[in-house]
């Protein structure tokens, strides 16, 4: 046969029409199963292009794998995306990226599904995910991947939120703070209900309250920890210390206090949760609470490759180690610093 095979080609040699092999290809189910056979025959010997739609439809594998994101613009996902991605190519499966706010997992749900994908990686799913869990009984594979939804049975991938909220608090306690803010992200989102208690939980043992006033959700927004920062600096009962449950909205709060007028840390401590690259660069130095991202991205699509292999296997949920990672944002207290340094 001369030059490229065309669907038209496939129809002459396999006997049916040209309207019968688009409907193979497109998986119609109008197609009787002998006829079926007879043109995946043909485009399997011809190694027909769309040559991964073929493939699929001869060995019922899409080979792709879809990932749901809520912000690309978030910091936190790039490196996190590049590392799924890297894995997916080398068990030779292909990613289908999704980029959608949080709680609207349905709709980006329904369009992989039409892709035919395999499986799906969420990261960042809310505890009261629907669409999760539909999946999850009717056994599609899926991994939570830094969330975790209520109720749901599924394998998830996260970093220990309690251990390092604790160790953040702890650390501001150490150094002699006393009035902290807290800077909470989405109230749906497991990571920032784990943090927040655990901070919380901390603190109280220590004997220091958190008061309402000083605890703000800023939805894992950059500007809208900006602005409650702002809020609580200029308010009463002004915190010498801001922890935020993630690094984006920790740089909010740095740009809050320094338009204030503010030194960071010598005014006002300043803690982020999940170091991100940006965390560790000269202009911000944030101190943070680290978490191993790639490790996890690479966990959660080889716990997804076993649950496409094997659907009916138990549940896992794999648990990685948050670190305390101290730069330059946070200090002891104004006064306890001038004290300190008038004893030197």
């Amino acid at each position: 046969m001369n030059g490229p095979l065309t669907s038209s080609d496939i129809a002459r040699e396999a006997g049916v029409s040209q309207a019968t092999v688009s409907r193979v290809l497109n998986g119609s189910d109008r197609v009787a199963p002998g006829t079926r056979d007879r043109v995946l025959a043909v485009i399997e010997r011809h190694g027909y292009a769309p040559s991964a739609l073929a493939r699929g439809l001869v060995t019922n594998r899409s080979q792709l794998i879809g990932v749901i994101v809520a912000d690309i613009t978030n910091p936190f996902y790039p490196e996190f995306i590049e590392a799924i991605g890297e894995s997916l190519a080398a068990r030779e499966l292909r990613m289908l990226f999704y980029n959608g706010g949080l709680g609207d997992e349905e709709a980006y749900v329904r369009l992989l599904l039409e892709h035919r994908v395999e499986g799906i990686i969420f990261t960042s799913a809310l505890r009261s995910s629907q669409a999760v869990r539909r999946l999850v009984d009717e056994r599609f594979p899926l991994v939570l991947t830094n969330r975790s939804v209520d109720g749901a049975d599924c394998d998830v991938v996260v970093g220990d939120n309690p251990a390092g909220a604790q160790a953040a608090a702890q650390h501001l306690l150490d150094l002699g703070h006393r009035r902290i803010g807290l800077i909470t992200g989405h109230a749906e989102a497991s990571t920032s209900v784990e943090r927040a208690a655990a901070f919380a939980t901390r603190l109280e043992a220590a004997g220091v309250e958190l008061p309402a006033h000083l605890v703000r959700d800023a939805a894992f927004d950059q500007a809208a920890a900006r602005r409650v920062a702002v809020e609580m600096l200029t308010g009463p009962d002004q915190p010498t210390a801001l922890m935020c449950v993630n690094d984006v909205m920790a740089f909010g709060a740095l740009n809050a206090a320094r338009s204030l007028g503010l030194r960071v840390p010598e005014d006002v401590s300043v803690m982020g949760f999940d170091d991100i690259p940006m965390a560790g660069w000269e202009a911000f130095r944030l101190t943070t609470v680290r978490q191993p991202l790639a490790e996890m991205a690479r966990a959660s699509v080889r716990l997804l490759s076993e649950r496409i292999a094997e659907r009916g296997r138990p549940a896992q949920r794999l648990v990685y180690p948050s670190d305390l990672i101290v730069r330059d944002t946070t200090a002891v207290p104004a006064p306890d610093r001038r004290a300190a340094e008038a004893r030197r």
